[in-house]
């Protein structure tokens, strides 16, 4: 009987330890970066907006803003120094010149004694009125419009990230980092054919005739829509029978994630009742 008792003590002992090895081999990311970069150059506003963190280990921890970093943005003709802004981990710099389509815009980022650079191209943004609209409209009975804004649509000549602004979605603005959730996309590469439906993932709307409108597109070059491809990959379209899994890597070099982006945008205003 104490042989039994012996026995199922060493069995928990074991167990414990095999849980406690295995909960540390699934909470310790395989790969710790430097840093995170978010941000980039648009077109539309002459303040340009990049941020740095460092990416949380835990999923109990947030990401802690990087200070004291140098940064700077050559844009083919000039560099443009930016400077941390009264927002901790926020840079901001001022672009004065013509904007370089068809080139490249380099991010230089000096930090810790050590140098990281990312590189992408200023893609000239289709006009919206030239375009298909990402969204559809119908008037109900009582005279109000109706809309569905789909996330993700496909098929497109050319792949965009859009946003959309009404009543109580804010307008677009570069240096909101938390703007994300409202962005809608267009894609050139076709349906990831996940398990789960794609139209779930839609956002609707019901205005008034006269309500506004404001839609903007926002020109992405091939390297940053196939990055922002495969992190809906692993976000929005992971599910049972989706594509294979796979590390969606941007452009920043060194042991850093993200991707540093330069945009073409194109706005316009609409009533509810011209759409």
């Amino acid at each position: 009987m104490n042989n039994y008792r012996l026995l199922i003590v060493f069995l928990l002992l074991g167990l414990a330890g095999c849980k406690k090895s295995l909960d540390d081999q699934f909470l310790v990311p395989k790969r710790q970066y430097d840093l995170s970069v978010e941000g980039g150059i648009n077109t539309r506003l002459p303040t340009q907006y990049i941020r740095l963190s460092k990416p949380a280990l835990r999923a109990d921890q947030t990401p802690a803003p990087i200070s004291n970093a140098e940064v700077s943005v050559n844009d083919g003709k000039s560099d443009i120094l930016f400077k941390e802004s009264a927002v901790p981990g926020i840079y901001t710099g001022l672009i004065r010149s013509e904007s370089n389509y068809n080139g490249a815009y380099t991010l230089t980022i000096k930090y810790n004694n050590k140098t990281y650079v990312a590189v992408d191209t200023l893609r000239q943004v289709v006009n919206i009125v030239d375009d298909f609209l990402p969204l559809s409209t119908k008037v109900g009975p009582d005279g109000m419009y109706s809309g569905t804004i789909p996330k993700h649509t496909f098929g497109y000549l050319n792949p965009n990230k859009w946003m959309i602004s009404y009543q109580d979605i804010p307008l677009w603005n570069p240096g909101k980092f938390d703007q994300s959730k409202y962005y809608s996309y267009t894609h050139y590469l076709g349906s990831p054919n996940s398990l789960y439906p794609l139209n779930n993932l839609k956002r609707t709307f019901k205005l008034n005739k006269d309500d506004y409108i404001t839609i903007y597109k926002l020109s992405l070059s091939e390297r940053y829509a196939k990055y922002l491809y495969d992190v809906f990959m692993e976000t929005d379209w992971s599910g049972l029978f989706s594509g294979v899994p796979v590390n969606a890597t941007g452009n920043i070099s060194g042991n850093a994630q993200g991707y540093f982006y330069a945009i073409d945008v194109d706005a316009r205003r609409y009533k509810a009742s011209e759409l």
